[in-house]
């Protein structure tokens, strides 16, 4: 039997099919390959956003922030105890007739307007800084005991009377709600037993302690 020889143009034909197959199915894996990253991708993504990974990181507060913070502090109280109260009053000159009588200090037959306000107990109570300052005095007097001068700012400033084992120097810096004594029995006041005296200077006045007491400090900055 006679051998058939293939035509010349069958063998090119067949490698140009091969090749092209071939070319088929590197472009079609290559696509699915990118297809499975993307999708991996998208999936690690969604976990990662699930589980909180993906946020950005929070900023801490701006200067404005704590600004605000810083003006919702209040001025506090002189004293820190219980059952303590007024005990005389601020002498205001456009008070009432029976207010004034109230806020009068009796001492050696003498009566004398009250420059401050006097807090009472019948227990040792502390006295304490009503914001932060500097201790600018401190001093003895034989009348009204220890006496505690703190500068908290060029409006404000604080004095404390009738003090006693006092904690704080001239010089020293306090912090508000700070402990700097303790008060102590008085002879120009005997409605309770211990006592504390306090005034309170705004741009250089005497002044009402009640009008300061309870505001932001911010004001008095």
């Amino acid at each position: 039997m006679k051998k058939r020889k293939l035509r010349s143009y069958v063998l090119p034909t067949i490698y140009l099919v091969v090749l092209g197959l071939m070319a088929f199915g590197i472009t079609f894996l290559s696509q699915n390959l990118l297809e499975t990253k993307e999708k991996q991708d998208d999936d690690y993504n969604f976990t990662m956003s699930v589980f909180g990974e993906t946020e950005e990181p929070k900023e801490p507060p701006s200067n404005n922030e704590n600004e605000e913070k810083k003006e919702e502090l209040k001025i506090i109280n002189p004293y820190s105890g219980e059952n303590v109260s007024i005990a005389i009053s601020y002498y205001d000159k456009n008070d009432t007739e029976e207010n004034q009588t109230k806020a009068l200090i009796y001492y050696e037959n003498t009566y004398m307007p009250n420059t401050g306000i006097i807090y009472g107990g019948e227990k040792t109570f502390d006295a304490v800084a009503i914001m932060d300052g500097i201790v600018k005095d401190k001093k003895t007097d034989e009348i009204l005991g220890t006496v505690i001068t703190i500068e908290h700012s060029n409006k404000l400033t604080s004095i404390y009377y009738m003090i006693k084992d006092s904690t704080v120097n001239i010089g020293d810096t306090v912090t508000r709600g700070m402990k700097i004594g303790t008060s102590t029995e008085s002879t120009i006041q005997s409605k309770t037993k211990e006592n504390l005296l306090f005034e309170v200077y705004l741009n250089g006045n005497i002044t009402n302690p009640s009008e300061i007491l309870g505001k932001n400090i911010s004001e008095f900055l």
